[in-house]
């Protein structure tokens, strides 16, 4: 598991945290990489961290199976649709930051949701057990 998977482990499973691309760039990969990253540089790294974690099934990753599908519909369809209930007919238009940006918020809702007990102390390395958030172990 890389540094940035890591990283993004331990945002993701704090109560207060900003699922954004903004919020995931100033509170975790603007210090590893640079903290004027761009959007796609940011969405790059979040795919590429999220597919890492799809590789390993002990993270129990939610519809693993079928991520690909659920990744590309994430913006019309599901929890983090654009529109709750879906487009309203196909002339609705988005702009790219809300298209894709439907699908980092998926990605990150799916790493918040994964199995992480089995590489605790990876993730939380200075950490006693007591010490680590409680949302952490799902």
């Amino acid at each position: 598991m890389d540094e940035t998977l890591k990283a993004l482990f331990r945002y993701i499973k704090r109560e207060n945290r900003d699922p954004t691309w903004q919020g995931i760039r100033d509170n975790v990969l603007g210090a590893i990489y640079h903290p004027e990253m761009r959007y796609a540089d940011v969405l790059k790294v979040v795919l590429t961290a999220y597919t890492q974690a799809l590789m390993e099934p002990r993270f129990q990753l939610p519809g693993r199976h079928n991520a690909a599908e659920d990744l590309l519909l994430a913006p019309i369809k599901g929890h983090h649709a654009i529109d709750f209930m879906g487009p309203s007919s196909v002339e609705v238009s988005y702009s790219v930051e809300q298209f894709y940006g439907a699908m980092i918020e998926k990605m990150m809702g799916d790493l918040r949701c994964c199995r992480i007990d089995w590489c605790r102390s990876e993730i939380w390395p200075e950490a006693s057990p007591a010490a680590a958030p409680a949302l952490e172990s799902r």
